[in-house]
């Protein structure tokens, strides 16, 4: 994380106008990113810019009804997951719109703030929208953008942006990690958010993980076995796990991790990982993107690789 961000001082002269926070969704990140609007709302700021938590606007901030933030989630109701120039444009079914927040002298609080989680979902025309905000923002008024892949942001709109870079082991559980198998704490770590999944949780998807590598092993291997184990609503953290174990093949840390060795995969050629590796991503790719499929012809044609 860029200089220890949430921690540093802040006052009302240090704050910029509009940030970018590049990350993976958190829940610990998240309250982190409150706290500090909470910050530049109160109107009964403590020592070392605190919020009060007992003012008007800490209160409303709290009960998710201050009238100066807006939180802009991607369109669940649209078939693909977007941000759309209508949501910025605001519908008066869900909120006034950022550019009539914005303009708009403060309801109860210090200033008004505009959070725009998965950013790198808005669509070019609400890009467009947010751009002609970001080239003159209003006074008192602040935007948070919240992405894990900025790339995908108009390079217009990253540079009037102060990016502040979240490493990711800031999300790390040292008393979860300290307990685990590390390879599976490596896929788990990349897969949830550790900071909201429970201990009942974790013991299930342990329990995944090793149904999971059991399935692979070199002398129980089947693909038959595969097919009818994986076809689940776990098929993408399964994915991960054969993913991870075959990086870690290729890289020679799989005696390292303590991990068994004696699985198919362990068997093939480098050339043969590669286009392994490459059946996976594709699929996790469709999986992602809720391609129509029948997960059991997609794993076969994968599984025919070994």
């Amino acid at each position: 994380m860029k200089a220890d961000f949430f921690n540093k001082e802040f006052n009302s002269q240090n704050i910029s106008h509009a940030y970018l926070f590049e990350c993976k969704p958190s829940k610990k990140l998240d309250e982190e990113i409150n706290n500090l609007i909470k910050k530049i709302l109160c109107v009964d700021k403590q020592k070392n810019f605190m919020f009060c938590d007992l003012c008007s606007s800490c209160k409303s901030f709290n009960g998710h009804t201050n009238p100066d933030f807006l939180e802009i989630f991607p369109d669940e109701d649209l078939k693909s997951k977007v941000i759309g120039i209508k949501t910025l444009r605001g519908d008066s079914k869900k909120n006034r719109g950022v550019i009539n927040i914005m303009s708009e002298t403060a309801l109860i609080s210090d200033a008004k703030l505009i959070k725009i989680n998965d950013a790198e979902l808005l669509n070019n025309d609400a890009q467009g929208h947010l751009l002609k905000i970001l080239e003159e923002p209003p006074k008192n008024s602040y935007i948070f953008l919240l992405s894990s892949r900025p790339a995908i942001l108009k390079p217009t709109i990253l540079s009037r942006l102060n990016r502040i870079k979240i490493d990711p082991s800031y999300f790390e559980n040292e008393d979860i990690k300290n307990t685990l198998d590390p390879l599976f704490y490596e896929v788990l770590f990349r897969e949830f958010d550790l900071s909201s999944i429970d201990e009942v949780e974790i013991e299930k998807l342990k329990s995944i993980y090793a149904e999971t590598i059991d399935s692979i092993e070199e002398f129980n291997f089947s693909k038959i076995k595969v097919l009818d184990l994986w076809n689940d609503d776990y098929l993408n953290f399964r994915l991960n796990i054969l993913k991870q174990n075959i990086f870690n093949i290729l890289s020679n840390k799989l005696m390292d991790s303590g991990f068994k060795n004696a699985s198919a995969i362990s068997t093939l050629d480098q050339e043969r990982l590669f286009l392994f590796l490459e059946e996976i991503i594709l699929l996790q790719g469709m999986l992602e993107n809720k391609v129509s499929l029948n997960k059991k012809i997609q794993l076969d044609s994968v599984f025919d690789l070994i």
